[in-house]
Order: C-alpha cells, then sequence, then structure tokens
C-alpha cells in the first residue's frame, strides 16, 4: 500500500487542521523525506495519526476508547484523523474521529468514529467501526500488528520484526506475498485424508458385518428344496382332485335345497295373489272413475264459481247501506276542518307586526347588556393593570437598591487588586515563560533521571569489565595449564618411544607374529622333516636344500618375549596418545574460552567507553538546563513582582500560574460584574420612567371608561321598562310558534279528513260496481252449468257408474292408484321369475348328477382334503422360507463383491491421500505453510542481503538450519562466525530490521504492496559510515516509487536529506507544519 494524503486535526501539540499531501512532487522525486523538530514538537504524532486513521489506535497508546483519549489537544472538542490510500484493490479513505458533548472542551468524551470509503465515488464501504478493521485489513492485507512490523516502524519498535516470533513473522509474510492458500491447503487435504479413512473403515465395518452361507449350507439347501418341491407338486395334484370332487357334491347338495326353497315360494306367491283379488278389483273400478275426472273437475269447478259469487253478492248488498253514511258523514267533518284552519291563519296575520316589535326591541336590550358587561370587564381589568403596574414599579425600586450594595462592593474589590489589571496584558507571555519553564523543569527531571541510569550504567559497564578482565586472566591460566599437560604428553610419548614411531613398532610386532606362526607350522612338520635327505628335493616345496633338517629349528620363547614386550610398548604408546588428544581438545577448549572472554572484556570495555561518554554528555546538557532553567525563572519573578509575587517554588509552578490565572479571572470577572451592575440600574431607571407613564395614560382611560359604562346601564334600563309594557313577560318566540302549531295541527286534520273522504267515496264506488258485476256473471254462468251437468250424467252409465254417488265411491287418489298398480305388478312379475327359476335349477341338478365325480360322500372327502392343504401348506412355507435363504445368500454375495470392489478402489484412494497427507497435510495447516513460508522467507532475506551488501560488508544474514523462519548473522569480521540476531547490539539491530523491512516491501502479492515506509528514530545508534550508506540505500528506493519516512535527532541525517517537514513549537505548547504539501486549513466562519 502506499500513503497519498493525510489530514488530522488537533492531535497532540499539532493544533487546527493539518493536510500533508506526499503525491506533491518534492515527495516523488527525492522518494525519501524527513520529519525533523525538538523533542515533543509532534513528529511521532504524524506517524500516529496515519496509525489513527487506520486502525483507531496508535504504537504508544494503543487503542483509543471513550473512556481516554490521551491524543487529543488540550482544551479542544474534537479531533480527526484521515489517510487517502491506494492498495492493489484500489483508491481508498479512511476516516478516524471523536468528540467531546457539543465539542465543547469540558464536555464529556463521545464514542468515537471510524469509516472507509471508496475514494473515487465516495461512497461509504464500512461505517461501523467494529468491522472498519476487517475491511481495512481486507483492503491492506494487514492489521495492526502486522503494519507497525512492516510499514510504520514506531519510535522503539523498529526491531519488532526481527523479534517477533516464527508465528507472527508466518502471519506477516503470509498476508504481504499472499500464500495464505497453502495453509487452507494443508487442512483441505488433513481433512480429506481423514474422510477417505473414515469411507474406508466404514466400508470394512459394512463389508464384516454381511454374512453369507457355506458352500456345504448352500448344497444342502438346494437339494432340501428340489425334495420339497416335488412333495408341493405331488400334494397339489391331490388337493385339486379331492377339491373337485368336495365342489360337484356341494354344487348337487345346493341345487337341491334350492328347488326345495323355490317351491315354498310359489305356494307363498298363490298365496299372496289370492289375498290381493278384491284390491285388484277396486284397482280396476278406480281407473275407470280416473277417465272421468277431467269432465267432473269441469262441472266441479263451474259449481263452486256460482256458489262463490252468489255469496259474495248478498254480503255485498247487506253492507252497502252502512258505507253510504260513513260517506256522508265525513264529508260534514271536512268542513268543519276546513272552516278551523282557515280561522288559525288568521290569527297569526293579526299578532305578526306586535312580535316583529318586540324582536327588534329584546334585540337592542341583548346588545346593551352585552355592552354593560364588556364595559364592567374593561374597567376591571384596566383597574388590575395599574394596580400592577404600580407593584411592578415598587419591586423595580427594591432592585436598584440591592443593585447599588453590589455595585460599591465590585467597585472596592477593583480598587483593592487593582494591580491585577495588568494580567490582562501580561498573562500570555507570562504563561508562555512558565511553559518554557515547565518544559526545562520536565527536560531536566528527565536528564536527571537518564543521568541516574547512566551512571549506573556506567558502574555495571566497570562491573562487568573488571569480571570480564578477571575471568580472561583464569582463562589464560587455563590455557598456559593445558599447554604444559599437552607438553609433557607429547614429551612423555617421544620418551618412550625413543626414535622411533608408533607404526615402526606395530611392523615390528607383525613380523614377529608370523615368524611365531611360521615355527609352530615347522614344528608340527617333524615327522615329515625326518624323512628329508641332502640333495633330494622335498616334496612340498621342491627345494634340495634343507636347512631345518638337522634339527636346527628356532626357539619360540624368544619371539614371545619380544612380541609380549612390544604390546606392552605399544598399549602404553595408545594410552599416552589417548591422553595427548584429550589434552589436545582441553587446549582447544581453553583457548576458545579464552577468545571468548577476550571479545567480552573487549564489548565490556566498548561499553564501559559509551557509557561514560553518555554519562558526561548527560551532565553537560543538565547543566545548560539548570542555567536555562534558572535564567527563565529570573526573568518571570521580576514580571510577577508588582504582583507581589517574589519567588517561583521549583516544585509548584503549575499551581502558581493556575494562581494567576484565578486572580485573571476573578479581577475579569469582577469588571464584567460591575459594567453589568451599571447597565442594570440605568435599566431600571429607564423601566421605573415607562411605568409612570403607563400608569397616568391607564388611569385617565379607565376614567372615561366608567363614564362610558354608566350611560350604557341607563338605556339598559329605559328599553327594559318598554318591553314590559308592551309584551310583558311573554317571549315572541314561544307565541309565534304557539300559532304556527295550531295552523299545522289545523292543515294536519284537514288533510286527514280529506283523505279519509276520498277513500269512503271510492269505496261505495267500488261496492256497487262490484254488486253489478256479480249479478251479471250469476246470469252468464247459469246456462253453461246446466250443460255441464247433463254431459257428466250421460258419461256416468258407459263407464259402469249408475249415479254421481257410486263414481265418488270408487274414486282413488293418485298415490293409491300406483301403490296399487305397484303391488299388481311385483306379483305378476314374482311368479313370471319363479317359474323360470324352478326350470333352471331342475336343468343343472340333472346335468351336474350326470358327471358322476366320485362315490364318496362329502363327510369322508372334507377331512382328507384338510390333511392335504395342511400338508401343502407346511410345505409351501418351508419352500418359502428355503428359496429366501438362497436368494439373501446370493445378495449379499453380491453385496460382497460390490463392497470389496469399492474397498479397492478406497484404498486407492486412501493411499493417495495419505501419501499427499504425509507431505503437505496437517490439522492446523502449518506442515505445508511452513514450507511454503520457508521459501518466502528465503526469498525476503535474499531481497534483505542486497540491501544490506550495500550498506557494509561485514554481515550477511541466513536462516537458522533447525528453525526455518528464524535469523542468524555471519560475522565476516569475525571469521564467519554465525550469531544469533538476539545478540546484535542496537546499530547492528536497526541495520539488519531496515533492510527486513526492505526486504518486505520487495515481497508483494496479489493483495499488499508495499510503497510506502515510516522509520521513526533508530539512526542514533549508527556511525557516521553507517548513517550515510543506510541513506544511500533508502534514496535508491525512489527508483522503485516508494516514499520513505524518516524521524531523527541525527544532524547528519537532516542535512543529508533535502526534503523535510518541519514541526516547529509555538507559544503555549502548540506546533506548526512547514514543508513540501503541508497546508493548515482556514474554514471562514
Amino acid at each position: 500500500m502506499k500513503i497519498l494524503e493525510l489530514r488530522f486535526k488537533n492531535l497532540n501539540s499539532l493544533y487546527g487542521e493539518w493536510v500533508i499531501d506526499f503525491t506533491d512532487p518534492e515527495y516523488v522525486s527525492n522518494g525519501i523525506f524527513a520529519l525533523t523538530g525538538p523533542t515533543g514538537a509532534g513528529k511521532s504524532t504524524i506517524l500516529d495519526a496515519i496509525c489513527l486513521a487506520l486502525y483507531g489506535a496508535t504504537p504508544r497508546l494503543g487503542k483509543i476508547t471513550k473512556s481516554g483519549n490521551e491524543i487529543m489537544s488540550r482544551q479542544t472538542g474534537e479531533c480527526y484523523a484521515e489517510v487517502l490510500f491506494e492498495s492493489q484493490a484500489g483508491r481508498f479513505l479512511c476516516h478516524w474521529e471523536q468528540r467531546r458533548a457539543r465539542k465543547k472542551a469540558e464536555g464529556n468524551l463521545q464514542d468515537q468514529e471510524h469509516q472507509i470509503a471508496d475514494a473515487d465515488t465516495g461512497k461509504p464501504i464500512e461505517t461501523k467501526k467494529s468491522l472498519v478493521g476487517a475491511v481495512i485489513e481486507e483492503k491492506t492485507g494487514m492489521d495492526f500488528d502486522r503494519f507497525t512490523r512492516s510499514i510504520l516502524l514506531a519510535q522503539g519498535g523498529f526491531d519488532t520484526f526481527l523479534k517477533a516470533d516464527a508465528e507472527q513473522k508466518s502471519r506477516i509474510l503470509e498476508q504481504i506475498t499472499g500464500t495464505e492458500i497453502y495453509s487452507e491447503i494443508s487442512r483441505r487435504v488433513h481433512e480429506r485424508q481423514r474422510d477417505e479413512r473414515e469411507k474406508l473403515n466404514i466400508l470394512n465395518a459394512e463389508t464384516s458385518g454381511i454374512v453369507i452361507l457355506e458352500p456345504e449350507q448352500e448344497k444342502e439347501i438346494q437339494e432340501d428344496l428340489a425334495a420339497k418341491q416335488k412333495q408341493e407338486a405331488e400334494f397339489a395334484g391331490k388337493s385339486t382332485e379331492t377339491g373337485k370332487a368336495i365342489t360337484w357334491l356341494t354344487t348337487i347338495e345346493d341345487l337341491k335345497k334350492e328347488i326345495l326353497s323355490l317351491t315354498d315360494e310359489a305356494a307363498k306367491l298363490k298365496t299372496d295373489t289370492e289375498a290381493f283379488k278384491p284390491e285388484r278389483f277396486k284397482l280396476e273400478q278406480a281407473t275407470k272413475a280416473a277417465s272421468l275426472d277431467g269432465t267432473y273437475a269441469t262441472l266441479t269447478s263451474l259449481r263452486k264459481q256460482q256458489a262463490d259469487d252468489q255469496t259474495s253478492l248478498k254480503t255485498d248488498e247487506a253492507a252497502l247501506p252502512e258505507i253510504e253514511t260513513s260517506a256522508n258523514t265525513q264529508a260534514e267533518n271536512l268542513k268543519a276542518s276546513e272552516q278551523f284552519t282557515l280561522k288559525a291563519k288568521e290569527e297569526l296575520k293579526t299578532v305578526a307586526p306586535l312580535i316583529q316589535k318586540i324582536r327588534s326591541l329584546d334585540q337592542k336590550i341583548a346588545e346593551q347588556t352585552k355592552a354593560v358587561s364588556e364595559g364592567a370587564d374593561a374597567c376591571t381589568k384596566e383597574a388590575a393593570k395599574v394596580e400592577t403596574d404600580k407593584q411592578t414599579r415598587v419591586k423595580e425600586l427594591e432592585k436598584r437598591t440591592a443593585a447599588e450594595k453590589t455595585l460599591e462592593a465590585a467597585e472596592l474589590y477593583l480598587k483593592e487588586n487593582a494591580r491585577d489589571e495588568w494580567l490582562i496584558s501580561g498573562l500570555a507571555g507570562v504563561e508562555e515563560q512558565f511553559g518554557n519553564l515547565l518544559a526545562k523543569q520536565q527536560e531536566t527531571t528527565q536528564k536527571e533521571a537518564d543521568l541516574k541510569k547512566a551512571d549506573t550504567a556506567v558502574a555495571d559497564a566497570a562491573k562487568k569489565l573488571e569480571e570480564a578482565s578477571k575471568q580472561c586472566g583464569l582463562k589464560k591460566q587455563e590455557l598456559d595449564t593445558a599447554g604444559k599437560n599437552l607438553q609433557q604428553g607429547k614429551d612423555a610419548l617421544n620418551q618412550l618411544l625413543g626414535d622411533k614411531l608408533l607404526r615402526e613398532y606395530r611392523t615390528e610386532k607383525e613380523t614377529l607374529l608370523r615368524e611365531m606362526a611360521f615355527i609352530k607350522k615347522i614344528e608340527e612338520l617333524e615327522d615329515h622333516r625326518a624323512k628329508l635327505e641332502d640333495g633330494k628335493p622335498c616334496p612340498l616345496c621342491g627345494s634340495t636344500e634343507h636347512p631345518f633338517a638337522e634339527g636346527n629349528v628356532p626357539v619360540p620363547d624368544e619371539i614371545e618375549q619380544k612380541i609380549e614386550s612390544l604390546t606392552k610398548l605399544i598399549d602404553k604408546a595408545d594410552e599416552q596418545e589417548a591422553t595427548i588428544k584429550k589434552l589436545e581438545q582441553a587446549e582447544t577448549s581453553a583457548r576458545k574460552k579464552l577468545n571468548d572472554s577476550e571479545k567480552l572484556e573487549t564489548d565490556a570495555a566498548n561499553d564501559k567507553k559509551v557509557a561514560e561518554k553518555t554519562l558526561t554528555e548527560l551532565k553537560d546538557v543538565l547543566t545548560k538546563l539548570r542555567t536555562g532553567f534558572e535564567e527563565i525563572k529570573l526573568a518571570v519573578s521580576g514580571k510577577l513582582q508588582p504582583l507581589g509575587i517574589t519567588e517561583i517554588p521549583e516544585v509548584e509552578v503549575e499551581s502558581l500560574l493556575e494562581s494567576l490565572k484565578t486572580r485573571l479571572k476573578a479581577w475579569q470577572e469582577q469588571v464584567k460584574q460591575k459594567a453589568a451592575i451599571e447597565k442594570q440600574i440605568a435599566d431600571i431607571d429607564s423601566e421605573v420612567k415607562r411605568l409612570d407613564a403607563v400608569i397616568d395614560t391607564q388611569s385617565k382611560a379607565l376614567t372615561e371608561k366608567q363614564e362610558t359604562l354608566e350611560r350604557l346601564k341607563k338605556e339598559l334600563a329605559d328599553g327594559t321598562e318598554e318591553r314590559k309594557q308592551l309584551y310583558g313577560d311573554k317571549k315572541p318566540h314561544d307565541e309565534e310558534g304557539r300559532l304556527n302549531k295550531t295552523i299545522a295541527d289545523a292543515e294536519k286534520a284537514e288533510k286527514k279528513a280529506r283523505d279519509l273522504n276520498t277513500e269512503l267515496q271510492q269505496k261505495l264506488t267500488k261496492a256497487k260496481t262490484h254488486i253489478d258485476s256479480l249479478k251479471k256473471r250469476i246470469e252468464q254462468r247459469t246456462p253453461e252449468l246446466k250443460k255441464a251437468e247433463t254431459d257428466f250424467s250421460a258419461a256416468l252409465i258407459p263407464a259402469g257408474f249408475a249415479e254421481e254417488k257410486a263414481f265418488l265411491e270408487a274414486r282413488l287418489s293418485q298415490e293409491d292408484r300406483e301403490s296399487l298398480s305397484s303391488r299388481a305388478k311385483e306379483l305378476d312379475d314374482a311368479g313370471t321369475e319363479l317359474k323360470a327359476k324352478q326350470k333352471d335349477r331342475e336343468t343343472r341338478l340333472a346335468t351336474e348328477t350326470a358327471k358322476k365325480l366320485t362315490d364318496k360322500t362329502l363327510d369322508e372327502l372334507e377331512p382328507q382334503f384338510k390333511e392335504f392343504e395342511e400338508s401343502l401348506k407346511e410345505l409351501r412355507d418351508a419352500v418359502a422360507g428355503l428359496k429366501h435363504k438362497l436368494s439373501e445368500n446370493a445378495a449379499a454375495k453380491e453385496r460382497i463383491k460390490e463392497k470389496q470392489t469399492a474397498i479397492e478402489a478406497q484404498k486407492k484412494e486412501c493411499h493417495r491421500w495419505e501419501k499427499l497427507h504425509g507431505l503437505i497435510g496437517s490439522a492446523d495447516g502449518k506442515k505445508y505453510r511452513n514450507f511454503a513460508q520457508g521459501l518466502t522467507f528465503e526469498l525476503m532475506v535474499s531481497h534483505a542481503n542486497r540491501q544490506l551488501g550495500k550498506m557494509t560488508d561485514r554481515y550477511l544474514l541466513i536462516r537458522d538450519e533447525h528453525q526455518p523462519l528464524e535469523l542468524n548473522v555471519v560475522d565476516n569480521y569475525q571469521a564467519g562466525e554465525i550469531r544469533s540476531t538476539k545478540n546484535l547490539s542496537g546499530g547492528e539491530s536497526f541495520i539488519v530490521s531496515l533492510t527486513l523491512a526492505l526486504g518486505l516491501s520487495k515481497m508483494a502479492s496479489r493483495k499488499v504492496r508495499v510503497d510506502s515506509l515510516f522509520l521513526d528514530e533508530g539512526f542514533g545508534t549508527l556511525d557516521e559510515d553507517a548513517l550515510e550508506t543506510s541513506l544511500d540505500t533508502l534514496s535508491g528506493l525512489q527508483q522503485d516509487g516508494k516514499l520513505i519516512g524518516i524521524i531523527s535527532h541525527v544532524s547528519a541525517l537532516k542535512e543529508r536529506i533535502s526534503t523535510q517537514i518541519n514541526i516547529i513549537p509555538v507559544s503555549g505548547g502548540r506546533s506548526s507544519l512547514s514543508g513540501p504539501g503541508c497546508t493548515k486549513v482556514v474554514k471562514s466562519e
């Protein structure tokens, strides 16, 4: 990632809102810049701002929370940090801020806000502060710890990556180089191997659970099955024949029973038919009568109509006189109602003008009454207002008296403390000098503490040097002793061997041993030697000379003695050589220990010199600080003497400053209070004058309103008296309502009488008309009725009826006729069906009897059939059981075959994954990751060594053989000695850490690219040559597009780097920025 722009506001001494644009051409062209300024000015604050914007934390303070914010500038109400950065994922803007309540300096801290947005579109990506960190890690590939180990090396933490353990180094490399996939592959391989092994175990368990028959058992079951199937066929044939015979006998028996039953049914049907004969005759008569129903219905209808009309005629003629009387009476009532209505309307017309006059008079009286009431209320309110203003005037005068007393007290205070007025213009300068005084005092305190530490360091270094010198002397004595012992051992060996070497004695011993063996062989050939003759060839070697033939055989005792003497000599020499070897090892060890001691002595001496130099420098600095402190203190004392302060106690500088601020605040408050009281008295005087004018005006207005009220009351009394004389206490509305109600009631009664009269006249007319209609219909229907009666009488005789009475007796309802017809049909159908059944059963009986299937009876066949069926069932059950066993066995064999095929395939798969697991698989993913990280680390070390080679030819970084992610250093100035990085000095650690950081920046993945590097301090541990080399190396990174920022107090470094951001202290503990791309944001109000 690369930092493009930094914005921040109110962080530590950097008050206000600042912008640093790292895309300024000067940064782009140089690639390296320095952050310069005195101690405490705020250099590290700029690096804190970067961390704060990205992670909401700083290397020095950790996480910033609601409970404490030590980075917000004092006496401010808000702070923020914002970083524009670029990574492989794009350009992003990350913003962090925290405010106090209402943005006031004294307000409580509020929850901080943290968000990240797309820099190109401005669209927020995440605004929840708890989730922003994960998004930052996703976009940059680094969390806070990895960021401070690889990009921002904070003060005192430049060697964090160097000292990180293997796990921490692995995570950083994993994020920067994108090798996290190897952990996932390792875990996946482990899980897959476990799954495949589990599958194989399951298949084996399933296979072992399948049981099959032995071959002998299977053959025995097959033979048993064949025998039982044969028996089953025999019994099935016998059972079928017996079953057919039983069925034949049962059928004949059933037919005989059915024929007997049909005979009984025929007798019963005959009895039912005879019993139904009377009903059948009744049905025939009813059928004949039904043929005359139409003619008789016409006759009956004519008779009923004629009788109904005659009855209505008699009724209507009897009621007609009463209707006529009612109609005449109602006509007279209508005339009376019309006369009453007319009279009521005339009465209303007469009194209407008087009612209108009374209404006008009542309205006028109501308006006068309202005016009197409102006038009385207005007078009351006006009087109350006058009284209120008078009381207010009294209170204002009381306030003025109290204010005058307070003013006298304030004037007295200002007179007595007139010298505090100087603080208004002089306190700012005093405060600034006090700030310098406190800074000097704090710096002095710090340097005194450093002096004590340096003093202790000198004493410790001297003690270590003394101890190292003592150990060096002891090691020299040990080396001298070891050298003497070794020389003595070598002299003893030389004395033992004489002028010969040990190998010459060994050769001589071997020669004697061979000679001894030869003599023993000669002794064994004594008999053969006696047969030898001079001049004749030996049968073994062919020689004609026989030197041992005459008995001159060498004596073995002498040789044995020589061999024994040589053996003792050689053993002593071997023992002495072993002793010499041990002595040589002791000497080597003593020499190595001496070298180590001498090295420790040298290091201790160097440490002592450095400590003494530091102690001297601290003493000089401390003297200067104390002198400066006294000068500032003297200057401040001169300014404070007019205030009555003659001495400034060193331990109470802050409390004295606070007391001065308190005095100034009290003076300002009294001045402010005096001005406020004077203004208050002027305001009170103005208010009293205003109240006097208001009271005078209101009193005059009240008198006028009271006179108007009296006039209105007189007019009201006159109007009331006039109304009473004209109309009394009556209400015109009620009287008018009563008259209108009388008219409405009369009109309603008139309408009712008219409606009733109309109704009775219509009823009378209708009655007369209906009587005439009835008479006419009766006359017209008489001839038709006579003809119908004649026609019906003529139809009775052909139908078999002598008269109408016989016809009526023979008639039945439709339901009765249908019921009798249905019964007759049932009897006829039953007779026909019964005859057909009897004939069919007799024919079937004759046919079955002719078959003659058996001579046995049913009682004999049924037990036999039952026995056959039970035997057959047992056989079939047994056959089914045997078939099931064979079927299950065949299926089991097939399953075992399938399982074995699957097991073989699974074994191959399992072996493949186990082999892969052995190479790279592990539950925690570290096996393959560590292998891959080892290669990655090797590459990073290679990059670091290239940078290290540019700085010095003394050191070379190598990986530890036993811990792949640990480093050792080859020291070429110490004969290639391999040293652990834990034993490096401060300067050596800084150089190695710097080269590792540069090596990391060379590494990149699809997620992470390190294009910015910030270093806080560390260069102070380098000598001039190392510093110059380091800066040359860092400057060379500009061609790779990298940006390097350095904070340091080393003057040579500041002179060497042309691009600088200067942090300049100003008054009141504040600092200002200046440099390329640095701007202070000033917002217009």
